[in-house]
């Protein structure tokens, strides 16, 4: 098994088991794959059409930074299944 294979198995365990404990956690943009379940953003959710159900917990933050950390874009993470579609308001 290579390095980076290593890395990225032992950073998905690392997420799993903080799930599992009901914990928070945090990945950098390259390690959103590392996440075993679908999650989002409430921004990418709303993309979609999609509005999070009362009551949803957030999993995870994500986060990454740009250009020599002059700016940095954060964001709370929920399971995919947190949302549903927002309703027509007449």
């Amino acid at each position: 098994m290579n390095k980076s294979l290593r890395q990225q198995l032992e950073k998905t365990i690392q997420i799993a088991q903080a799930m599992l404990d009901g914990k928070a956690f945090h990945v950098s943009n390259s390690e959103i794959d590392c996440v075993p379940v679908p999650v989002m953003t409430q921004t990418a959710a709303k993309k979609q059409g999609l509005v999070l159900k009362r009551g949803a917990r957030r999993v995870g933050t994500w986060g990454v930074r740009v250009a020599y950390g002059i700016a940095s874009v954060k964001g709370d993470l929920y399971l995919a299944s947190s949302f549903k579609p927002q309703e027509e308001r007449p």
